[in-house]
């Protein structure tokens, strides 16, 4: 129940950043339009590829932080090497300055290289709450700088900035979200230890790539796009996939959960429990992401109107970026298991096949298909890698015992969902407030179907809503 709790906590924290993220959103398209928000999403798609080693960094501080043993020299020793790294890349970026003002479309370079040292820095930290269980606590942390970011972003479009107040609202909050995650830490200051380095190095020289595969899966056709198409329809495909990515909240949170439990119970050596909270998580991931692929196909172009009649041409990425989350959520928990029982080299490999087949099938797809081949490309490149995963966690612990059945009934009740949606669209108005309403009535079929026909997810919501009580 402590995890169920954990999920919950962590969720809702989720859920917060992501709302605070709608309305930035929605208030940047509104206000600025495609062009300026698919140029800050080209800043965010470097930003988040420079700072690369600091993934790395941080998924060993995670693992060996977790541990249990020197938890403030494993994460002191990370944040060092990570904001030293950070400052190299920005320094080079700053250097290229001309060239990378031309790619992106405006001037914000200087801030960029900022942007990159703060994104490292408050990742590592952030991080370190995750490692030491504080699970809940680094969710807080992420809706902090997320709703901070929204405010300051909102504030600085009114004095008339557009990129450049984007770029410097992001900086100025994540600033901010770290020095809360730093204080929320229970394990002190510690000075950087060349041993521990080492000992981080030896695990992030294999999370690197589980890092560049992040990257890639969220934002490689970004910068494939940049090369072949406008900023205006980069701006569109960003927000279908900051709508894509809402869904998958609930595999986020299951994921971050059970990560430190599961290289706990590795060290002990007890392989059982791992497999029953993989199958706990696996019942739960598509809780959301499954009615919102079937939502999506239904009223998706009606749900991106609301951030400007040009976005609605987007409905068929929408509906291709949820199906790949969706996918990609089973495949996280599979890798989130080899990554925890010590065996980065296995994610190693599976890392490296997505990250070979989504650069190469985004190169080929966008060329040949335009915007549209950059969501299809993401979706191919995680249909092998999840088939990779599951065969070789089989090989390391035994099949997974993924429940079919909970899955084909979250199916059914979003059937149901897509039937009364379907009969109420003709009578909803034409607006934003007759969109809500279409969404939130197929939220509460959906909802009321799978607790009415899956008694497993009706005794857990029942028990999660009782502890929680």
């Amino acid at each position: 129940m402590r995890l169920a709790k954990t999920t919950v906590a962590y969720f809702l924290a989720q859920v917060g950043k992501s709302l605070a993220g709608f309305v930035a959103t929605l208030y940047i398209a509104r206000v600025l339009g495609p062009t300026p928000l698919g140029q800050y999403a080209v800043v965010l798609a470097l930003s988040f590829w420079l700072a690369l080693p600091a993934g790395a960094i941080s998924s060993a501080i995670k693992k060996r932080v977790s541990e249990g043993t020197d938890q403030a020299e494993y994460l002191w020793t990370g944040v060092a090497m990570s904001v030293t790294i950070a400052v190299l890349f920005a320094v080079v970026i700053v250097a290229f300055r001309p060239y990378v003002n031309d790619y992106i479309g405006t001037d914000v370079t200087l801030l960029l290289g900022v942007l990159i040292v703060s994104k490292s820095l408050f990742q590592t930290t952030s991080t370190g709450l995750h490692g030491l269980k504080m699970v809940a606590k680094g969710g807080y942390s992420q809706f902090i700088e997320r709703l901070l970011r929204t405010g300051l972003q909102i504030f600085l479009i009114w004095l008339s900035f557009e990129v450049f107040g984007l770029v410097l609202g992001h900086i100025l909050s994540l600033a901010a979200a770290t020095v809360v995650a730093v204080l929320w830490s229970t394990v002190g200051v510690s000075l950087p230890s060349v041993d521990h380095a080492k000992d981080l190095y030896s695990y992030a020289k294999y999370a690197w790539l589980s890092s560049l595969k992040g990257r890639a899966f969220s934002w490689i056709d970004t910068i494939v796009l940049a090369l072949f198409v406008s900023s205006s329809l980069i701006g569109i495909y960003e927000v279908a996939w900051s709508l894509a990515s809402m869904f998958a909240l609930v595999s986020i949170s299951i994921h971050q959960t059970l990560f430190p439990e599961f290289s706990d119970l590795e060290t002990d050596g007890n392989f059982d429990q791992i497999h029953h909270y993989l199958n706990e998580g696996l019942v739960f991931i598509g809780v959301f992401a499954i009615p919102g692929l079937f939502g999506g196909t239904v009223i998706g172009s009606r749900v991106l109107e609301i951030y400007g009649s040009e976005f609605s041409k987007g409905s068929l990425v929408l509906v291709v970026l949820i199906a790949a989350r969706l996918l990609a959520a089973y495949e996280q928990q599979f890798l989130s298991v080899i990554n925890a029982i010590d065996r980065p080299d296995v994610a190693f490999r599976i890392n490296g096949l997505f990250v070979v087949a989504n650069v190469s099938l985004n190169l080929g797809l966008v060329y040949l298909y335009s915007w549209i081949g950059a969501a299809v490309a993401t979706l191919i490149s995680v249909v092998i890698t999840t088939v990779a995963g599951y065969i070789a966690l089989t090989k390391l612990i035994g099949r997974p015992d993924v429940p079919y059945p909970e899955i084909a009934q979250e199916i059914i009740a979003a059937l149901v969902m897509v039937g009364a949606v379907i009969l109420i669209e003709p009578t909803a108005p034409e607006s934003v407030a007759g969109t809500v309403a279409l969404v939130l009535l197929g939220a509460g079929v959906y909802g009321t179907i799978l607790v009415a026909i899956s008694f497993r997810i009706r005794q857990k919501t029942r028990s999660v809503v009782v502890s929680l009580v």
